[in-house]
């Protein structure tokens, strides 16, 4: 009788490692956390945040999880100045390192078999401040994930 794991934190280092260094917007790397800590200053930057894990399917000898990764960038310039266009261009190469149909991330060290990577959807908030615009672009990042 096997218990349910949790991999949440596992497909979020996976993500980690998939990203940091890998991101770069007007020819500088964007730096990537799972927390942001507070001597980040300025923007943009990446936030890596687990969101759910279900049972998506209740199989008799193994458990099969949906495990839902949020993947945030965050822009920000000061009013007026500035757009949406890097938030669009750093989801771009986010989805372009993450979501595959046949390349997944190898948990088999860790007892977990990954067999789908996919997009959940994107969604781009911009948000105005006195001083500052900011553009956000939130991927919702799904793994298939078999508990072996």
């Amino acid at each position: 009788n096997k218990n349910m794991k949790d991999a949440s934190y596992l497909i979020r280092k996976e993500v980690y490692d998939a990203l940091s260094g890998n991101i770069t917007l007007n020819s500088s790397s964007v730096p990537v956390y799972n927390v942001v800590p507070s001597t980040q200053n300025g923007y943009p930057y990446i936030l890596i945040t687990s969101i759910t894990n279900a049972i998506a399917d209740d199989m008799k000898d193994s458990y099969l999880n949906q495990i839902v990764t949020q993947v945030e960038i965050v822009t920000g310039f000061d009013t007026n100045t500035g757009g949406q266009l890097d938030a669009n261009l750093g989801i771009n190469q986010i989805s372009q390192l993450l979501i595959s149909r046949n390349t997944f991330f190898n948990l088999s060290s860790s007892n977990f078999k990954v067999i789908s990577a996919e997009n959940n959807g994107i969604n781009y908030i911009t948000e105005d401040t006195k001083t500052k615009t900011f553009y956000r672009g939130i991927l919702t990042y799904s793994n298939l994930v078999e508990q072996l």
